[in-house]
């Protein structure tokens, strides 16, 4: 079995313990201590706990929206979504823990112009790919032109980052899917 490197297991802890914990009750030594290096390999490989985590984002967290968001584009929009939800709400990670960009987003953007540069262009492209698949169903009739793909994709987006965001306790796959149901619902009545 291969040895991960210093700077990958750095990346990977992370990302967990961001994911888990948030930035701010993150810790470098807590971090460090995990991945079991010295301070000195950390600063290594990054110059500070803030490049440590604009390279996570990078590299591991844009990685895992695009599992997590992973949409069948061959499929309808309908077809698609169900298939998304359904893949979704069996993370139990991500049902758990909630989105890992929205969590970051909220705690970060706000307070550091670098890291919302980073989720405003991750987040767009999240709603490009989603739009394609409104826009596509529109081509081939099978949606009212009337509908604002646009707007809708911001709907879908943020409906599911609302109810992925609920405490543990609250945030199940039933809700998730409850939600879902909704927003498929919704979407429904634009198929002509």
């Amino acid at each position: 079995m291969k040895k991960q490197n210093t700077r990958e297991k750095l990346l990977d802890i992370t990302f967990e313990e961001v994911y888990i914990n948030g930035y701010a009750s993150t810790s470098v030594d807590k971090i460090l201590k995990r991945a079991g290096v010295p301070k000195g390999s950390m600063y290594h490989h990054f110059k500070s706990k803030k490049e440590l985590l604009l390279a996570m984002v990078k590299e591991r967290l844009y990685p895992k929206m695009d599992e997590f968001f992973k949409i069948d584009t061959t499929l309808t929009a309908q077809k698609a979504l169900e298939k998304l939800f359904l893949a979704m709400s069996k993370n139990r990670l991500l049902i758990t823990y909630g989105c890992p960009m929205y969590r970051l987003m909220v705690e970060l953007s706000p307070v550091d112009k670098d890291f919302d540069k980073l989720f405003v262009e991750k987040y767009n492209q999240l709603v490009r790919d989603f739009e394609y698949l409104l826009i596509k169903d529109i081509r081939n009739g099978l949606l009212d032109s009337s509908l604002n793909t646009k707007e809708f994709t911001k709907f879908i987006i943020h409906s599911t980052w609302g109810v992925l965001s609920l405490s543990p306790t609250l945030s199940t796959p039933e809700n998730f899917l409850k939600n879902s149901y909704y927003i498929l619902e919704h979407l429904h009545s634009y198929y002509n």
